[in-house]
């Protein structure tokens, strides 16, 4: 919980009272004061932002020990970027260096409009789509689904390669059980030579998650920084094979190609590494299981209310064995007077507004008919605000 002042009561705003999780829509996460320091710093001077990129993308692959890495203006972005270095795989943009003179930028401009004669499909599970597959479009590449809502069998996913045209196969993180693992996934993308990308924005939980996922087959893996590593909103890292992260760095920002518009200035990537270290360097253990106190707590004043049930969920983590983060969760008892679905709207657009989560499976699917809260950016006097609301909506006649 940190500072109680409203910042934004001067520009005849309101805040609102993070109850949800490092939403986009709400700012991303609260980065460390450290974080603000790091890029005061960097505004001091300047510098050539390619060579600050290879020096981030070196300090991110350190820090998580992988093989490469690419500081990102956020987890979509790394997707395009992603995207676009599987299409440019095995073109002559893989003799360039983003270190040199920019001569390769006509070969970058290709995409996303220009792919003639190139590998554009990423064959997808229709049971992990999500809108922010679009990312991948941007980049000039077209999904091809496989399967049903219900999932998809390996057969399936062996059929939809096209020797042609298949530039990769894209895999999203997601609560959902319905899908093959990306173990799966990659064994067979692997078999017919091509990569797997995959999106793990808001997956990002623990220290060993990139190097997990990737020791699972994945070739590049997309990293929001605005959520769980404490980085700025705009913020992101992608990881993975070196040949690719090179690849995405010639089509990212400052260079011409696809990541042109994603500009991160050399603040936000210096913030963005200081974010890395701090995440790093803190036990995991100790900070979930501290959040666990809080959400146990929670969980045991909310269920104290006339008429309200509650408990605990968890997050799923990527890698197995570790606790995840940690809602307090709100459920009605038989014969209430209003829905969750109405409840969540009152919090919503209440005085003050309270964010909390009513999506089935953003989270988890023990989230399902749930509405969830999460302690982490609660300010002081938040929970108070935040049950007392509860129990006046609910006791509503």
């Amino acid at each position: 919980m940190g500072d109680t002042s409203d910042p934004y009561e001067k520009f005849g705003l309101r805040r609102v009272i993070n109850a949800s999780t490092s939403m986009t829509r709400l700012g991303g996460s609260m980065p460390k004061p450290e974080v603000f320091r790091a890029m005061e710093e960097a505004s001091r001077a300047f510098i050539r932002i390619p060579e600050l990129q290879v020096w981030a993308g070196r300090r991110i692959a350190e820090a998580f020990g992988v093989e490469a890495g690419l500081p990102t203006a956020g987890g979509s972005n790394g997707i395009t970027l992603a995207a676009a270095a599987c299409i440019m795989r095995g073109t002559e943009l893989e003799g360039y260096d983003p270190l040199e003179p920019q001569t390769w930028i006509p070969v970058a401009q290709r995409l996303p409009m220009h792919t003639e004669g190139l590998k554009t499909e990423f064959v997808i599970q229709r049971s992990t789509r999500s809108e922010y597959d679009h990312a991948i479009e941007c980049a000039g590449g077209t999904l091809v689904e496989v399967g049903s809502e219900k999932g998809a069998t390996p057969e399936e996913l062996r059929e939809a390669f096209n020797p042609e045209r298949t530039a990769a196969y894209h895999y999203t993180v997601t609560a959902s059980k319905n899908r093959l693992p990306v173990e799966d996934v990659a064994r067979i993308a692997h078999e017919r030579g091509v990569p797997v990308t995959v999106d793990a924005a808001p997956h990002l939980t623990h220290r060993g998650v990139p190097k997990a996922l990737l020791e699972m087959g994945a070739d590049l893996v997309s990293f929001s920084g605005g959520k769980h590593l404490g980085g700025l909103n705009n913020t992101g890292i992608l990881v993975g094979r070196k040949d690719l992260v090179k690849l995405a760095h010639l089509q990212s920002y400052p260079f011409d190609g696809v990541g042109r518009g994603a500009k991160m200035s050399r603040e936000v990537i210096v913030g963005l590494i200081k974010a890395v270290e701090l995440f790093v360097g803190r036990d995991d253990g100790a900070f979930y299981g501290a959040l666990e106190k809080v959400s146990f707590e929670l969980s045991r004043r909310l269920g104290e209310i006339q008429g309200v049930s509650s408990g605990v969920v968890y997050e799923p983590a990527a890698i197995e064995g570790v606790l995840g983060p940690s809602y307090a969760y709100i459920t009605l008892d038989e014969g209430a007077s209003i829905s969750l679905r109405e409840l969540h709207r009152k919090l919503r657009e209440g005085e003050p507004a309270i964010e909390a989560l009513y999506e089935p499976f953003f989270i988890t699917p023990e989230a399902a008919g749930k509405i969830t809260i999460k302690a982490e950016y609660l300010l002081e006097g938040d929970d108070e605000i935040i049950l007392d609301r509860v129990a006046q909506i609910v006791g509503e006649k």
